[in-house]
């Protein structure tokens, strides 16, 4: 698992790439949060390179997400492949907004 942040604007690209599974989330949450939470900026997340994703992979977004909130700030995902969007949409949809491209996701934060 690798990523990458990227300032777009006022808000944060956190773009992931490979598997999340428990070796990979394990190895890389803190640097995940300790990177997007305590700046508290708008972050969109790039799924779009992740091929896999585990429980504990959502743990880490729902983390994030909230840790963003109690900085006011707000997380949205975007370009998941479609077996990771369908095990999203059965687990945290109501929790993480997700929507198919970076430019809806930088709307969707403004809403």
């Amino acid at each position: 698992m690798e990523f990458e942040l990227t300032p777009v604007g006022e808000a944060t690209r956190l773009s992931l790439r490979g598997r999340l599974d428990t070796a990979t989330v394990e190895a890389m949450q803190s640097q995940v949060l300790e990177s997007i939470v305590p700046p508290g900026r708008d972050t969109i997340v790039d799924l779009s390179g992740v091929s896999f994703l585990a429980s504990q992979g959502v743990r880490l977004l729902i983390t994030a997400t909230h840790g963003l909130r109690q900085h006011n700030a707000s997380l949205v995902l975007f370009g998941a492949q479609p077996l990771v969007a369908e095990s999203l949409n059965l687990v945290i949809r109501q929790v993480i907004p997700m929507t198919d491209t970076e430019a809806h996701a930088l709307e969707r934060l403004k809403t």
